[in-house]
């Protein structure tokens, strides 16, 4: 019965590490606004980048408004776009297809400036228009900045870790443990 027990073991052990290269295979996109264009990348969790997958970029309705095709490092843009909320879809083949929605808040830092307030003299006009045009100034340095940060952040989160790994096979284990226990319980109830 013990040796049942132990090919029983082992099967699902094998079963449950053969999981992970399946997650590890799964599509990820990453996108950022810059002024009228929607530009980013498609990545594989375990590494690597897709080459030609098809983006496509649909609408608030659903319906699409434009396409293109990832380059060698799997970048893409997009545009020119019109602000408001838009999803992406990647598609790589072989099932390996992402999804990413764009709130229309993503493109208020990333739109035009504002147009300056209606002013009587020509210093107060003159000052409106460059404070619209720091203002502006400033967003595109912070975005800047910033989008390497939240590129890293993206791949970071979707990476399988070997502590994720070690956490999976600790819970088959324990649940095999468990189902041992019960079983020589059982067994000593005869």
């Amino acid at each position: 019965m013990s040796g049942r027990l132990a090919a029983r073991f082992v099967l699902a052990l094998a079963l449950g590490l053969a999981a992970a290269p399946v997650c590890a295979h799964s599509l990820k996109l990453f996108a950022a606004v810059e002024g009228d264009t929607i530009s980013g990348y498609g990545f594989f969790v375990g590494g690597g980048r897709p080459r030609g997958a098809e983006v496509t970029l649909f609408g608030a309705d659903g319906s699409p408004l434009a396409q293109a095709r990832t380059d060698p490092e799997g970048r893409f843009a997009l545009g020119p776009v019109e602000p408001g909320p838009h999803a992406l879809v990647i598609d790589a083949g072989d099932g390996h297809v992402a999804r990413l929605s764009l709130g229309a808040e993503r493109f208020d830092a990333a739109g035009p400036a504002a147009p300056a307030p209606p002013s009587d003299t020509a210093a107060g006009a003159d000052q409106a228009a460059f404070e619209a045009r720091l203002v502006r100034a400033v967003d595109l340095a912070v975005e800047r900045q910033v989008r390497p940060l939240l590129e890293a952040q993206a791949e970071a989160q979707s990476r399988l870790r070997f502590n994720d790994i070690m956490g999976g096979v600790g819970m088959i284990i324990g649940l095999a443990g468990v189902g041992l226990w019960a079983m020589s319980r059982r067994e000593g109830r005869r």
